[in-house]
Order: C-alpha cells, then sequence, then structure tokens
C-alpha cells in the first residue's frame, strides 16, 4: 500500500503532537537590577548600580517527561546572572571552595525521578539547611533587608545554600507534610572532605507552616561546619507574620541568630516588608542587631518595583557584620547600612 505525501506528514505531525503531549521544555528567568547606597562606620560610602536586591537573577531551563504509569523524568539547569556587568555566577565542584567562569548552572543542575512515591534528585541542589532561612524571612535571602547577614555563618560559607554531587530525596504530597534528605560528596580521595549529609521535615496547612532543617559538612581543616534552623510562619489576611531561629557551628565556634518578620499588603498591588532580628556570637566575631523595612509593588504579574532600607549594628567592638551585598565597619562597634531602588522582571 502507497502512503501520499499528504498522509505521511499527517502520520508525522500527530506522532509529534503525542510526543509534545507527552514532555515539556519551558526556558526561565528573572533580571533583578537596583540603585543602591551603602554606607559603613569607618568605611565612608559607595554607590553602585547592583543586583538581587529582591530576588536573585537568572537564567534556566527545566522539563518533564511523562513515562507513563505515573512515573515521570525531569531535569533543572539554573544559572546565576549579574545583570549590571553581564557575567554569570559561580559553582562548587567539591563543596569546599569556589570556582567561576562562564555560564555555570551553580544555582541548580539536576536529573530527576517523580511518582506518587516522591521525587529522586541527583546533581547540585539546594541543602536542606537553607530553605527555611529563605522560606521564614520577610526578605527572603536577599538585598539589605535580609536577615541573612546574621544567619548565614562567618566562615565555611560554601554549603550553606546549595551542595554539589548530591543525590536528594523529596517526600511526595502528604497532606500538610513535606520534607527532603541529602547526601552529596566533596569526592577527595582518602578523606570525607566535603562530603555533606541533611534533613528537613515541615508542615503546612492553610495559613499555618512550620519546618525544622539541618545540614553538615565535613572540613577537617575547620571542624564540621553544621546549620540548623527552625521556622514558621501565619498568614492573617492582613498582614502575615513569621519567625526564624538558627545556629551555624563551625568547631567550637557558633552563631545563633533570631528573627522575627512581617508582610502586609497594601490594596491589590503593593506590600510593606518589615524585620528585626539579632545574633549572638561564641568564640567568633561579635554579637550585631539587623533592622530592615521596604515595599515592593507590582506593576504586573511579571514586573515589580521595590525599595529597601536596611541597617546592621555591631556590637562588642565589633566588625564582623554587615548589610548584605554592602560595605562593612571597620569601627570597633560600628554599623553599616543600606539603600535599594530597584525593578525585577520574570520572563
Amino acid at each position: 500500500m502507497k502512503l501520499s505525501p499528504i498522509a505521511i506528514g499527517l502520520a508525522l505531525a500527530s506522532v509529534g503532537v503525542a510526543a509534545q503531549a507527552q514532555s515539556s521544555v519551558t526556558i526561565f528567568g528573572l533580571i533583578d537590577t537596583n540603585v543602591s547606597h551603602f554606607s559603613a562606620s569607618g568605611s565612608g560610602s559607595v554607590n553602585q548600580l547592583g543586583t538581587d536586591g529582591n530576588q536573585s537573577s537568572r537564567i534556566g531551563f527545566r522539563g518533564t517527561e511523562d513515562l507513563g504509569g505515573g512515573l515521570k523524568a525531569g531535569f533543572h539547569l539554573e544559572a546565576a546572572i549579574n545583570p549590571d556587568v553581564g557575567t554569570g555566577g559561580s559553582t562548587s565542584a567539591d563543596n569546599l571552595k569556589n570556582q567561576s567562569g562562564g555560564l555555570t548552572f551553580g544555582r541548580r543542575s539536576t536529573v530527576s525521578l517523580m511518582g506518587n512515591w516522591g521525587e529522586v534528585r541527583l546533581g547540585r541542589d539546594y541543602t536542606p539547611g537553607f530553605w527555611n532561612l529563605s522560606k521564614y524571612s520577610a526578605f527572603g535571602t536577599n538585598g539589605v533587608g535580609s536577615a541573612a547577614g546574621i544567619f548565614y555563618p562567618l566562615k565555611a560559607r560554601i554549603t550553606h545554600v546549595r551542595a554539589s554531587n548530591s543525590i536528594g530525596y523529596h517526600l511526595p504530597k502528604m497532606g500538610g507534610l513535606f520534607g527532603q534528605v541529602m547526601v552529596a560528596r566533596g569526592e577527595q580521595a582518602g578523606n570525607s572532605d566535603g562530603n555533606v549529609a541533611g534533613a528537613r521535615v515541615g508542615y503546612a496547612a492553610g495559613p499555618f507552616s512550620v519546618a525544622i532543617g539541618t545540614t553538615t559538612t565535613k572540613i577537617a581543616a575547620l571542624g564540621d561546619f553544621r546549620q540548623t534552623n527552625i521556622g514558621g510562619s501565619y498568614d492573617f489576611g492582613v498582614v502575615e507574620v513569621m519567625a526564624l531561629w538558627g545556629e551555624n557551628k563551625i568547631g567550637d565556634s557558633k552563631t545563633r541568630s533570631q528573627s522575627i518578620g512581617v508582610q502586609a499588603p497594601v490594596g491589590k498591588a503593593g506590600e510593606i516588608r518589615a524585620t528585626i532580628g539579632t545574633v549572638n556570637a561564641t568564640h567568633i566575631g561579635n554579637d550585631a542587631s539587623h533592622f530592615a523595612v521596604g515595599y515592593v509593588h507590582k506593576l504586573s504579574k511579571r514586573t515589580v518595583l521595590y525599595t529597601t532600607y536596611g541597617r546592621v549594628k555591631n556590637k562588642d567592638n565589633g566588625t564582623a557584620f554587615a548589610v548584605a551585598d554592602g560595605i562593612g565597619a571597620t569601627s570597633p562597634g560600628g554599623s553599616s547600612s543600606g539603600i535599594q531602588f530597584g525593578i525585577r522582571h520574570n520572563f
């Protein structure tokens, strides 16, 4: 039986439609750029065009394929970008030191298998000890409003957000319960340097959410780095209140941080954010306090304008802490502050 070119074309088209219905690939990204003014005791001041004041700038590719029987495969490639200068971000191959160069997919680079039993991910991904810092902070981990400056460790800052060479498991939807476990390897011959292990579990239902997470990284030169935190939030409608506690331990040194934040809608397009927090240090750095207030205004579903003011005050003649992305104080017990005006666009 002979088939006409039209019949062959229709057959091929139907195959393409069927394949397309079973798989999808999405290109996505975000550009966040701001004008900032920073000042610090003993360091003067500086004006700059910066990035990541509201969310982190990125470009990425993700997709899924339906394998049948409730099983799916997926991938996620996400790279940090610096739109103010046009460069890419950095990554860490051994969980011990940063490497940069070109467009590296250092934010996330994973392949997954998913089913009604949950999801298994392989590659570079967020550690269980990071998620609460973003979820339960009024400004997330971006800009001068972020409490990250007092919640991140003062040293060994490699796996406090992500880990390479990881195998992770995420729970399926089980009512309001959610969770993650991860193991990762530094892949060092003859020792465990850079090896990572962590877990996170939480519950969310309606306006209420709470979670606890922890991650430990083996670092022979400094002692094991352990990041542990617990956070929660409740949305009252007129305002969402969130609280966060965290501890970073490296050898015999540690910092303990706590913050309270609010997000309050203003009309249909605006939102006021505010946070206060403190950090207490043992055998490293000094104590400090943090305060921030800001406003976000939606121009559309994909574009927002924002402004934020943040200030960090060091105590006990220290200089260890500063507002995120800003300049640090050099005068003992000094403070640093910053104000940002920016625009964020998602695509």
